[in-house]
């Protein structure tokens, strides 16, 4: 029974729980400064909620409960984020929790489409399922955060048509509950699918329209608006533009301490910099980018992260030129490649940077000096490539 089921006033033993469950309800609307949850005691009290709902128990089946794999998330236990989704699933099928069931298996499909990035698999199937149970149940938002997921992990197949249906689909589901902040959202990822598959130009206005509609557009849309119009102009020449883009989307989070999100930013501005041939600058830049991108949350989250600063500093080496640094560059490109997910398909301007890498690498070294080097980068951790930027 859940503390929501009765009318108060309410037994010892469930008043507990409802304070546990407002506990896991703050969690879900977590917003802002994720190191709030980085000291000893809000680790304890996180670790404890974990303990208390062990997988496969009826109370993390349903809302609130479901909102315990956040403090999983925030304590930074993957494995156990994995197995207790599987037997939470599981346990929604057998206690018949349908609403509840389409909820986890979006849940699962995002972990699981994560782990591999893209490509057809059982993350696939669970996606799938999980949009049939929220049209089913006339859950328009919930079949919109479906499609939105699907479309994502189309993209990153390089599936572009079919994530920008996707992304049309969950607009009118999200237009439907008059979720004027998801469609922005969801606008600026339709607009990313439409500049990769070679509407750039639709796309860019579509992007610089998400932006101007101001209030509309909650800090997630905004943010994903700025550095998407940012990667189109710095890719199109306009670095000045680009620049000033990215600079807008760190002040955005200036009040927040969200590491993942000063990484990227930070990886992107190195990226301007190599472009405007500033490729030492782009290198400082790049190191506590990648030591950011390697913290547990940010592997746990966004994985690739780490690998596409690699590929940024491949190109910053072989600009700089030079047999050592044109070694370390060839390197570099061995671990991107090595490193990303097979199904992964890099976006256009990591198919750009790494021919240019490459090309330039191998002007430096010979072919045969190249090719050595690259296999060795191809044996490379994370961490070790990181160790040559």
């Amino acid at each position: 029974m859940r503390p929501i089921d009765t009318a108060p006033p309410m037994t010892p033993e469930l008043l507990r729980e409802a304070r546990r469950q407002i506990r896991l309800v703050s969690l879900a609307n977590l917003e802002g400064d994720l190191g709030t949850w980085e000291g000893e005691a809000a680790q304890r009290d996180l670790r404890s909620l974990v303990t208390v709902y062990s997988p496969g128990l009826p109370q993390i089946c349903r809302v609130p409960g479901v909102a315990w794999f956040w403090a999983v998330l925030l304590i930074w236990d993957m494995e156990r984020m994995r197995q207790g989704v599987d037997e939470a699933v599981a346990a929604c099928r057998e206690y018949g929790h349908t609403w509840e069931l389409g909820f986890l298996l979006h849940l699962r499909s995002r972990i699981a489409g994560h782990a591999h990035l893209a490509g057809p698999g059982p993350w696939s199937r669970d996606a799938d399922e999980s949009l049939r149970i929220f049209l089913d149940a006339g859950d328009a938002w919930g079949a919109a955060e479906a499609l939105a997921a699907r479309g994502e992990k189309r993209e990153q197949s390089g599936e572009h048509a079919l994530a920008a249906d996707d992304y049309r689909q969950a607009m009118r589901h999200a237009e439907q509950v008059g979720a004027r902040s998801q469609v922005a959202l969801l606008s600026a990822r339709l607009a990313g699918a439409l500049v990769e598959q070679g509407e750039g130009e639709k796309g860019e206005r579509l992007l610089r329209e998400v932006l101007a509609e101001g209030h509309r557009a909650n800090i997630e849309a905004r943010a994903f608006a700025l550095l998407r119009l940012a990667q189109r102009c710095g890719h199109t020449g306009r670095t000045g533009e680009a620049r000033g883009l990215l600079e807008e989307a760190m002040r955005v989070f200036a009040d927040r301490r969200i590491e993942i999100f000063q990484s990227l930013v930070q990886g992107m501005i190195s990226w301007v910099d190599v472009l405007d041939g500033r490729p030492e600058e782009a290198l400082a830049g790049l190191r506590p980018a990648l030591v950011q991108a390697q913290d547990p949350l940010s592997q746990m989250v966004a994985a690739h992260m780490a690998v596409s600063h690699l590929l940024t500093a491949a190109r910053a080496l072989s600009a700089i030129g030079g047999e050592r640094r044109g070694t370390d560059a060839a390197r570099l490109l061995g671990a991107f490649d090595a490193l990303h997910p097979a199904l992964y398909r890099p976006e256009s301007t990591e198919r750009e940077s790494r021919a240019v890498a490459e090309r330039t690498a191998r002007a430096a070294l010979g072919d045969t000096a190249y090719e050595r080097a690259y296999a060795e980068g191809g044996r490379l951790t994370v961490a070790q490539a990181a160790a040559l930027v």
